[in-house]
């Protein structure tokens, strides 16, 4: 899934995620989410801007989608019924987005984006548009500069989407496993042993006795951020039932490139439990194996995966993979980080009666809601924080047929409503929201009550996520850049790979940022040729499809010693190499073209089908090629499609032997897709710089798809 702010008029640079949102869809006490003034629903969020000056910017789509609404504004926004409380505007855009955010039925969802008070629209209805297409300009909104963002869905994919349509989290079982993205969250029941210290990361135990015991259930969030592994606890706060509070500050592994190193952990706790360390690999990235049809189950207790964490009191040493430990991703929606799906609300008017929000504001103090209390409510900083991690279930706001019914209760006095509408008062207010109402005219194919979620958390949720859809691989790997000859069915051939590149992306932590997608993508146009090559070929793979080394290795490896082109590789020093076959033996493979008898066997030891012990495997980059074993069926990278994408994800993070094994992760900064930075992965990854024009071109070509920038 990618996603975009709808304003996109600063670049985010090295910020983060959430404090690049933060500046461009800023807080609003008038239009928040999702309450406004008056105890009213609010199902979308205000976002001040302007379109004019040096930071013009129009309102953009912000993920692809079909236009199945569009108004164009009336030419009298600053006259009433429209100018109610000031000049607005009534054009308005409504997109319908499909996309996928994991695997399976459960992972492809669909949504729609709202986009209203614009003073210009410049797309018509029945219009398919891309993330960033420019949709109109904002207007007003009484009298203030301003457009309204809504998200909403559907019962079915609110499912999807959140993984539970009710409740809290189920702790009694692991998170989804098809659908993981964002950081990853650990449950500890009350008894969870914490120790003073550990002999090492290996310890099946921890020193001496337990420091402290857990009287109540416990919450770890473990994050990794730019080359840090951060651990933060939460438990509920006894005072408010149902919030959650960190306990001290986030504390970070003594390792401070922790990320950049999880393959060398891996293989370490590999060689100590005799597991493949592409599992342990798994556990240290996801806090348990979820890719259980390719990788080797590791079950809780039996491997360990050990953390500093703080508990009530302290801090000490605790296995996250302990027997009774749960384990999830910010896909699940943790109610502990704040989620909370109200649907309690059973009135049929626009008035918000949900009693657990009325709880959040009053408190324990007993007490109804005032326009005073409400007013302190809508201020408060941390209730609004709360607030916006709702996901919330009432009527549209935007039904021309149901305005009474919706905002009779406007003429009706209440502890928040001192001075209720007039029936002139209220003419005119219904005669405003008529002007603003679409809801019948767009015949959009959901219930008119339906689920909101807060804008701009709904985008830094989903920045998280990156699972790509059909569509969204195809403009990556478009069809025009494949060579029909060669590959005649694109589609196919991409959705051969499709679910296994997602999966390699998340594994390898490529997706923690799009700037990491783009520069992996764009490295595997050329090592790949877009996903059609997955094993070096003697010939132009176009001009003579049918030549042995083109053909696919289903029957075995290919194995003609007197092909000139891999001469070149036997007896090569570089790459373990001995004399013929060794050349076209261990020629490249997968989808980064791993290539030689080393980096094969690196790969073997990797995912547990070579059993080596760590010291004779960390010393292989200096033995020869008589003291590395021969692998009697080197095609298994190239004729299973998750194999060949693995591959390509393993090399990615352990980094080519000239350029010192290094993982490209630690060598990409944020947003940076420059001609340098595009040299400097492409060195670590080979060693050289081969093809480097056409890494240059694809990479940049891929940023325009992945990344926020726009061309004006």
């Amino acid at each position: 899934m990618i996603i975009s702010p709808p304003i996109l008029k600063t670049s985010q640079g090295n910020t983060s995620d959430e404090q690049w949102l933060a500046s461009l869809m800023p807080f609003s006490s008038r239009g928040g989410f999702p309450i406004a003034s008056r105890m009213a629903w609010h199902g979308g969020q205000h976002i001040e801007h302007t379109d004019t000056g040096p930071h013009g910017e129009p309102v953009r789509a912000i993920a692809d989608g079909v236009v199945v609404y569009k108004r164009a504004p009336s030419p009298d926004a600053d006259k009433k019924p429209l100018a109610y409380q000031g000049a607005t505007d009534n054009g308005c855009v409504v997109i319908k987005h499909n996309t996928e955010i994991g695997e399976g039925p459960d992972g492809q969802i669909e949504y729609y984006s709202i986009y209203m008070h614009l003073k210009q629209v410049f797309v018509k209805n029945k219009q398919p548009v891309n993330r960033k297409d420019s949709l109109g300009s904002v207007g007003s909104c009484n009298g203030k500069n301003a457009m309204h963002l809504e998200i909403i869905c559907d019962d079915a994919n609110l499912k999807k989407i959140v993984g539970r349509s009710t409740g809290k989290l189920d702790i009694s079982k692991d998170g989804r496993d098809n659908i993981v993205y964002g950081d990853m969250h650990f449950y500890l029941p009350p008894g969870t042993p914490f120790f003073a210290a550990i002999a090492s990361p290996q310890a099946s135990t921890g020193n001496g006795a337990a420091a402290h015991t857990s009287a109540a259930p416990l919450f770890v969030t473990m994050c990794f951020e730019r080359g840090k592994c951060l651990l933060s606890t939460r438990q509920e706060d006894p005072q408010h039932e149902g919030l959650f509070i960190e306990i001290g500050a986030a504390l970070a592994n003594s390792d401070d490139k922790y990320e950049y190193n999880i393959y060398s952990k891996a293989t370490t706790l590999g060689d100590a439990f005799h597991v493949a360390p592409s599992s342990a690999y798994e556990l240290l990235r996801f806090g348990r194996v979820i890719n259980t049809e390719n990788e080797t189950r590791i079950e809780e207790g039996v491997v360990p995966h050990w953390h500093k964490v703080n508990y009530p009191g302290g801090q000490g040493w605790v296995n996250l993979n302990a027997t009774g430990v749960k384990k999830f991703s910010d896909a699940d929606f943790p109610h502990w980080l704040g989620w909370t799906l109200i649907n309690d609300d059973s009135t049929p008017d626009s008035q918000c009666n949900s009693p657990t929000i009325e709880k959040w504001i009053t408190g324990s103090s007993g007490k109804e809601i005032s326009k005073e209390t409400l007013s302190a409510a809508l201020s408060d900083a941390k209730l609004q924080s709360r607030l916006s991690r709702t996901i919330c279930k009432f009527p549209t706001e935007w039904e021309k047929g149901q305005i009474d019914t919706q905002y009779g209760w406007l003429k009706k006095k209440s502890d928040v409503l001192e001075d209720p509408m007039t029936d002139e008062s209220y003419a005119e207010f219904k005669a405003h929201v008529e002007a603003l109402s679409f809801w019948e005219e767009a015949r959009i194919e959901i219930n008119n009550t339906h689920w909101h979620f807060h804008p701009k958390l709904f985008l830094l949720q989903f920045r998280k996520n990156g699972w790509l859809s059909k569509e969204e691989l195809r403009k990556i790997y478009p069809n025009q850049l494949y060579n029909k000859q060669e590959t005649p069915d694109p589609e196919s051939l991409r959705e051969k790979y499709r679910i296994c590149i997602n999966r390699v992306v998340a594994k390898y932590l490529i997706d923690q940022s799009k700037t990491r997608m783009t520069h992996f993508y764009g490295q595997g146009a050329v090592e790949s040729f877009y996903l059609a090559r997955m094993q070096e070929a003697s010939v132009t793979p176009s001009r003579n499809p049918s030549h042995p080394s083109v053909t696919p290795e289903t029957n075995g490896f290919y194995n003609n010693t007197d092909d000139a082109w891999y001469v070149k590789y036997n007896n090569n020093k570089n790459l373990s190499n001995g004399p013929a076959p060794d050349g076209v033996k261990y020629r490249g493979r997968g989808m980064k073209q791993l290539t030689g008898r080393l980096n094969h066997n690196g790969y073997w030891i990797y995912r547990g089908w070579r059993e080596v012990s760590l010291k004779i495997a960390q010393t292989w980059q200096i033995l020869t090629f008589e003291q590395i074993p021969d692998i009697a069926d080197p095609q298994r990278i190239s004729i299973i499609p998750f194999n060949c994408i693995d591959a390509g994800g393993f090399y990615w993070e352990r980094g080519a032997r000239r350029a010192g094994y290094k993982s490209m992760n630690k060598i990409i900064n944020q947003n940076d897709v420059s001609q340098r930075a595009i040299t400097s992965v492409s060195f670590a990854l080979n060693g050289g710089n081969m093809g480097l024009d056409e890494r240059i071109k694809h990479t940049t070509r891929i940023s325009r798809e992945l990344l926020d920038e726009t061309n004006k």
